[in-house]
């Protein structure tokens, strides 16, 4: 299954930026470094990278090192874990624009 989210923030800056477009794949197997959506019940979707896999559970990491994400002070479950990251439009592209609501 596809899905197709906007960024929001820059805590994944410079590799993803606010308002890009991104399409997630819903994936079984997920590897340390990989982007991925999570289920934050607080936050909501979220989009980070994963620095550490544990048994039960995932801690993540923001690419912008200027910047602290409260998301990444905790882990979570692997059933967190919406999809993978693989592509994106920035924002800056004029397909961006077909995306917007």
């Amino acid at each position: 299954m596809l899905k197709i989210l906007k960024v929001s923030g820059d805590s994944m800056e410079p590799t993803l930026s606010n308002e890009d477009v991104v399409f997630i794949a819903r994936k079984k197997n997920f590897y340390e470094n990989d982007i991925v959506v999570v289920n934050d019940k607080v936050h909501g979707l979220i989009i980070k990278r994963l620095k550490k896999i544990y048994e039960n559970e995932i801690q993540l990491v923001s690419d912008n090192t200027k910047t602290k994400s409260i998301t990444c002070e905790r882990t979570y479950n692997h059933s967190d874990i919406i999809g993978k990251y693989f592509f994106r439009i920035s924002s800056n592209n004029f397909l961006c624009k077909l995306f917007q609501s």
